[in-house]
């Protein structure tokens, strides 16, 4: 509708645009007839722009007379539009109010009904209420009735029927884990023998292990005499920066004698008898060109030891790689023995029967083999380091970047600590297997008895200052020693420890430390 007016407003400006025009065209005309004389043009000019405006006039009002009833038109059918959507929209909104009307007429009903079915559950409630009263009243009356004829009150009662209870199903659950730890042992102990069998099957060790030996022969006694009595520089020199000492064995007169090499590490063993061979073999007697040598062989046994442990690591295939340090270890274990057995190769001989009870038992294989090349380490060390091999072998593997995994296991494999996982159960088992095997461990048996006689014996001589008794452990490796607490004051206790361990050294033969303990008591005992 605006634009129609806007239209109209438009053709009128026309118009008086038009009327000034054809003034301004007149004006101009009779400027340019300024020769004519005005007055004589003068009617001429106003009756034709008279008719101009009137002929204008007429075209304008015609436009604008035509544009108005196209608009109007135009209005007219909008108008029509407009009426007949509003009649929709106002029969929709009937239509709508008429559903709104019936909805609101179901609500209404069905709140009604609701409120039927609440005045009924109210008196339900209030039923349910007093038959509840009533009950609670007849329980009394019956539980009263009950405890005059027991005799007992319910608390007590009760206590007397869940003892009962409790009594009979803790003898159902003892007779049902008896049962069933049975039938556990006899399946467990099936697979372990099955398992144990495929791993004897499958394993092809090789038996013949190099033995080290610390002794070093000696054809002239003119040179034991002169070179390697109790005060000689050269012994000074060869256990300089070492825990090892050297001896003279001698069996009997017509066989030649021996230099003894014992205590400390069995590397710097190793490097002392490659240093004696080398100077008997060349007359060299002389300290200061036997240091050379010393330090040659050393440098040689340090890369040896270090190749061989990785050696064993490549030959298991053990990923990832082990610490440098562990490697040295691990290869020092060659100039170890215990009960004869080089720990070198019983440690790979480990490493490989736990591996193959892993993959038997389904847990992983590189892991019971790492712990099984590690768990003897501290054998390398155990003499200059007190405690078990055990705990000396699970610090160092601790020391040097080692899992939790492996040092609990390596811990457990002599009960240092108690881990109830499969690897330690294998690892003992992998131990066991290599130690037990024939040909394993010369004479294990009867070297047992004989180092705890030797023990005992060594303990036994010191009785004159005041020992007691004795009470040897582990298999040898402790001794607790027992004084008379009148003959031996708090003083010389350590003095008596130290002398008891010294003679040990001296006397028995014996694979790692021996703890010896001096135990001093006072009792009293009054009767009344």
């Amino acid at each position: 509708m605006h634009w129609s007016v806007f239209t109209l407003i438009g053709a009128l400006i026309g118009l008086i645009g038009g009327v000034v025009l054809a003034k301004l065209f007149a004006i101009r005309s009779l400027t340019s007839l300024g020769e004519i004389p005005i007055k004589e043009n003068m009617d001429a000019i106003l009756k034709s722009a008279e008719a101009q405006r009137n002929m204008i006039l007429e075209e304008a009002l015609l436009a604008t007379r035509e544009q108005y009833q196209v608009e109007a038109s135009r209005l007219e059918s909008e108008h029509e539009l407009v009426i007949g959507m509003q009649e929709n929209f106002e029969q929709e909104l009937n239509e709508k109010q008429s559903e709104v009307d019936k909805l609101a007429n179901e609500i209404e009903k069905k709140e009604e009904l609701n409120n039927q079915k609440k005045l009924e559950l109210d008196k339900v409630k209030e039923d349910l209420d007093a038959k509840g009263h009533l009950n609670l009243e007849l329980q009394k009356n019956l539980l009263n009735q009950l405890e005059h004829k027991v005799g007992r009150n319910k608390s007590e009662l009760f206590h007397d029927m869940r003892h009962d209870l409790i009594n009979s199903e803790k003898l159902g659950i003892t007779r049902w884990l008896i049962d069933n730890n049975e039938a556990l042992k006899a399946d467990a102990q099936k697979f372990a023998r099955n398992s144990l069998n495929s791993v004897y099957l499958r394993y092809q060790p090789n038996f013949i292990w190099p033995k080290s030996s610390f002794i070093v022969q000696v054809n002239s006694k003119d040179l034991l005499q002169k070179y390697f009595h109790e005060e000689s520089p050269i012994i000074s020199s060869l256990i300089t920066n070492t825990d090892s000492s050297i001896s003279v064995l001698t069996i009997n007169e017509e066989l030649p004698s021996m230099l003894k090499i014992s205590g400390g590490s069995g590397v710097d063993k190793e490097v002392i008898r490659l240093t004696l061979e080398e100077m008997l073999a060349k007359d060299i007697f002389n300290e200061e060109r036997i240091r050379p040598i010393f330090d040659k062989h050393k440098r040689t046994i340090d890369r040896h030891i270090s190749k061989i442990g990785e050696d064993a690591i490549k030959h298991l295939g053990i990923t990832p790689n082990i610490h440098p340090e562990i490697l040295k270890l691990i290869g020092s274990l060659n100039y170890r023995t215990s009960h004869r057995q080089n720990q070198y190769y019983h440690s790979i001989e480990v490493a490989r029967l736990a591996g193959m009870i892993a993959e038997e038992v389904g847990v992983n294989p590189i892991i019971a083999k790492r712990a099984g090349i590690l768990h003897d380490i501290g054998k390398a060390l155990d003499y200059k380091i007190e405690g078990s091999h055990a705990v000396i072998s699970g610090d160092y593997a601790t020391r040097y970047g080692e899992s939790e995994e492996v040092v609990d296991t390596v811990l457990a494999h002599h009960d240092d600590k108690i881990v109830e996982t499969p690897y330690a159960y294998i690892l003992k088992a992998a131990d066991a297997m290599s130690g037990a095997r024939p040909g394993a461990r010369v004479d294990m048996e009867e070297g047992y008895h004989r180092r705890i006689d030797g023990i005992s014996g060594v303990v036994n001589s010191f009785q004159e200052q005041g020992v007691t008794g004795s009470a040897i452990m582990h298999a040898g490796r402790e001794v607790h020693v027992f004084v008379d607490n009148n003959k031996v004051k708090q003083k010389d206790i350590s003095g008596l420890a130290e002398g008891i361990a010294k003679k040990l050294e001296s006397e028995v033969e014996f694979p790692g430390q021996i703890r010896v303990t001096v135990i001093r008591r006072t009792e009293i005992t009054e009767v009344a």
